[in-house]
């Protein structure tokens, strides 16, 4: 499939994010971690606000894979540069969250948190990558072009 596809659907799930925002209104839930929003009690509440932070989610995730898809081979720069966005999505909202301070809205934060979660699979699978490929590369019979010898 190509790349345009997958930022065409990337972009529709923010927008459909936005709408569905837009729709439901702003939240207001105290939680002490950005995981706790999964309780089954609150996302009773807020079922509508948790699709909306659900499309939000996928929409930052698939731009972040997008946007790295767009250098070649360089493994362990694409498992270094996703284990960094998963590890600061998540600092910033736990920061976000125990501090009270609300520079984004708490869809986002809570959208930011949960793409920082799913980015460590395609980390690790970088990871896996940068190791795997440099030894399927050397063991593969090099391509010698016929000499012709006079």
């Amino acid at each position: 499939m190509k790349k345009e596809y997958f930022f065409i659907f990337a972009v529709s799930l923010l927008i459909l994010a936005y709408v569905i925002d837009s729709i439901s209104g702003p939240v207001s839930v105290a939680l002490k971690s950005p995981y706790q929003f999964l309780d089954p009690l609150i996302v009773s509440r807020f079922p509508l606000t948790l699709v909306g932070i659900i499309a939000r989610c996928f929409g930052v995730f698939i731009s972040v894979i997008l946007l790295l898809s767009l250098i070649s081979q360089a493994f362990f720069l694409k498992a270094s540069t996703t284990f960094f966005l998963a590890i600061i999505f998540n600092l910033f909202a736990i920061q976000q969250i125990a501090t009270n301070t609300r520079t984004i809205s708490l869809q986002w934060i809570l959208s930011l948190a949960f793409s920082g979660l799913a980015l460590l699979l395609p980390a690790l699978i970088y990871l896996i990558r940068g190791f795997i490929h440099p030894v399927i590369n050397n063991s593969l019979p090099p391509e010698n072009d016929q000499e012709i010898s006079t």
